[in-house]
């Protein structure tokens, strides 16, 4: 049992640590250091506890190295799937005798296999051990972690699995290692079934042929079943399938409920980068180096309970490009899609998905360090559309903020949202957590609390002087160029967007003490419709003529202190389509200026957190093992509720307090289970939380 350390975390009451208890977390390795060395299957069985337990989450953390004996050049799909033997057993012929016509057969249990997370390997050039060149920051030691949420897929996670990693890569080598990390608790939704609709690579001329090969699948839905999605992995393969964008179009009983553009257009702000091949470029959810997205159709108000329903993929035709896609060039798709139907889920539950910034966690490097505006990803885990929510945001050490977010979020759905600008005040630097926390799903009390809360360690922003000198020198396509300084009440201090070819600018900052973000911007409509940087290698002679129409020369792009020689930063040119960099003026290292923290939002049927100061809540002894004894003060006399809950959430006793600032009540607890809980004290405008270990 371990503390789950990662950007993704959970929390377990109001007040406690959102790092997951001790005891309540369990990670398994099931690939340590496996090396791809080409492409194949690498399988690793794994004996998953099975212990009648039950997990509020389920994490995959797949980690990429540099393998051997050297990285891989080249972009790759790699999947990650789980292996579960079905009791049939298949046959194959090892040898025939062609005289006595004696045939050998070897004989083993069928696997099935089931895809849970599918990832592109990067460029590995700069990572590889016998690269001369430029390494651009990189070396052989580079590592970089991807995160799944597999809490739905549970059920595959018991007894004997094959973990299996598939590299799909013609040369040598990434390196995998594959943890499952299991956090105790009551899921948000319960699982009925999880069924494989399609799982293949289908390459077609246009969409009446790829309909002939992906037909409809009918499933027989149970009677218990409350609700429902489809999960769908996409990425397409080889020159029009990889680079032409295309939806795709999910049916269910022959109506259409749900459509998805999978394109990815951000690959040129890729966190792994630069790359040495041709990393900024647009592509149909494959950009190298980067996870592939998983969308999430609700089919619940298109399926009944006790009947069957028919599930349906469907692609848009081709734009032919050029000519004929049948002679010259060649499209593919893979395809994995999955129905999970539940018996229960929530009505109104939101959770908080991810800590975008402030986060050191390598996944969120182009964004950060920041010192201005978090940026956090909410997710609607409740079966009724979301439309506001309450988020509090904090660092440790400071003050509480708060942002009412509103819009229309289907069940499944997620969105990225950028908070206004916070304290960071009272922030201990040698301890640097940022907290974010969802609550008030449409207004309502959150159903279930256990996914609302996470926490991220992050790094802080570099102090500048106030006057410094932004130095540019720009390349022979300045059209492409821009910068924007803005402080972080997001008014523009500078902005600058017309350059001369193979100039010199130099821009004397004065800046008044504050937070500030500075953003360089390239775009090359001309030849990527992407950001080339000032420089990147297929741009550069003598992979290019300079009188070649895509020639670039390369540009400079450094801060220097107003001496004019000391450098500040100076920029790796080949940074796509931007680079975003902040800092502080006139504040400690990483902070910015002190602010009044907005005021509680105010729920008819709510608590105000605020309030939570006023009250303490003192439990002892702990651990205990007989007794533990419950004290409560408070400023003002109140009414309450005392409740003990498990580490699912369930209540396991009650009490209430009647009108008095002092409380103290003595519980016995012989007959509790060993193991942790949590002693929550809720009056009005009151909630206060600690744990309980009982041994």
């Amino acid at each position: 049992m371990k503390k789950l350390l990662l950007s993704i975390s959970f929390a377990l009451c109001t007040l406690s640590t959102t790092f997951a208890a001790t005891g309540d977390t369990t990670i398994i390795v099931a690939h340590a250091a496996t090396n791809l060395g080409g492409y194949g299957n690498y399988d690793s069985w794994i004996t998953f506890p099975d212990s009648g337990k039950t997990y509020q989450k389920i994490i995959m953390r797949f980690t990429l190295g540099a393998g051997l004996p050297q990285c891989s050049h080249w972009d790759y799909t790699v999947n990650t799937l789980l292996g579960k033997k079905n009791g049939t057993i298949d046959s194959a012929i090892t040898a025939i005798d062609t005289l006595t016509l004696d045939t050998t057969w070897a004989y083993s249990e069928h696997v099935d296999f089931t895809e849970i997370g599918r990832l592109i390997t990067p460029y590995g050039n700069y990572m590889d051990y016998t690269w001369t060149g430029p390494r651009h920051g990189f070396d052989s030691s580079w590592t970089h972690p991807y995160v799944y949420d597999i809490t739905d897929y549970a059920s595959y996670l018991k007894d004997s699995v094959n973990v299996r990693v598939h590299y799909d890569g013609w040369s040598a080598a990434f390196r995998a290692k594959v943890e499952f990390i299991f956090i105790e608790g009551q899921p948000t939704r319960t699982v009925e079934n999880v069924r494989e609709v399609y799982h293949a690579y289908y390459s077609y001329p246009n969409s009446t042929d790829f309909e002939n090969q992906v037909s409809a699948q009918t499933f027989s839905i149970a009677p218990n079943v409350t609700s429902a999605k489809v999960a769908v992995y996409i990425t397409g393969h080889q020159n029009q399938g990889e680079f032409d964008p295309h939806s795709f179009y999910l049916k269910v009983n022959g109506a259409e409920v749900y459509t998805k553009l999978f394109w990815k257009d951000d690959c040129d702000i890729n966190p792994v980068s630069p790359q040495g091949g041709t990393w900024i470029l647009h592509r149909a959810n494959w950009c190298p180096g980067d996870k592939v997205p998983v969308y999430e159709a609700d089919i619940t108000p298109y399926i009944t309970a006790g009947q069957n329903a028919s599930i349906d993929l469907d692609l848009d035709d081709f734009s032919i490009w050029p000519p004929d896609i049948n002679t010259t060039y060649s499209a593919g798709y893979g395809i994995t899609a999955h129905l999970i139907t539940y018996s229960s889920q929530k009505n109104n539950d939101a959770m908080m998905e991810e800590i975008i910034a402030p986060n050191s966690d390598k996944p969120y490097l182009h964004w950060n360090p920041v010192c201005t505006n978090a940026k956090v990803k909410i997710k609607n885990t409740g079966k009724q559309n979301l439309t506001y929510a309450e988020i509090s945001y904090w660092v440790k050490g400071g003050n509480k903020w708060y942002y009412e977010w509103t819009g229309n979020l289907d069940p499944f759905q997620s969105e990225i949202i950028t908070l206004p600008a916070f304290d960071f005040s009272g922030l201990d630097t040698n301890d640097r957590v940022f907290y974010a926390e969802v609550k008030w799903p449409n207004q309502t009390p959150d159903e279930f609390t256990f996914n609302n809360k996470l926490e991220s360690a992050f790094k802080m922003t570099p102090k500048l002087d106030s006057i410094f000198i932004i130095y540019f020198k720009s390349n022979n396509r300045p059209q492409e160029d821009a910068y924007l300084l803005r402080n972080e009440n997001g008014d523009t201090v500078l902005f600058k967007n017309t350059f001369a070819a193979s100039t010199l600018y130099r821009d004397t900052m004065h800046l008044t003490p504050g937070s500030y973000y500075f953003d360089f911007y390239d775009y090359d409509a001309t030849n990527y419709g992407c950001g080339d940087g000032l420089q990147i290698w297929m741009n550069q002679p003598p992979t290019v003529l300079t009188t070649a129409v895509n020639y670039e020369s390369t540009g400079l792009l450094r801060f220097y202190k107003k001496n004019g020689t000391t450098m500040i930063k100076n920029w790796d040119g080949d940074f796509g389509g931007n680079s975003h960099y902040e800092f502080t003026v006139g504040y400690p290292l990483g902070h910015n200026s002190s602010k009044t923290p907005p005021s509680a939002p105010v729920h008819n049927t709510g608590f105000n957190d605020l309030a939570v100061a006023a009250a303490s809540l003192n439990v002892f002894p702990n651990p205990a093992k007989d007794l533990v004894n419950i004290q409560i003060n408070m400023s003002q006399d109140a009414d309450g509720t005392i409740e003990m809950n498990d580490i699912s959430g369930r209540i396991i006793r009650q009490f209430t307090v009647k009108g008095s600032s002092t409380y103290s009540m003595s519980v016995p607890t012989s007959d509790f289970a060993k193991g942790m809980y949590f002693v929550n004290f809720i009056s009005e405008g009151i909630r206060v939380c600690q744990k309980l270990v009982v041994q």
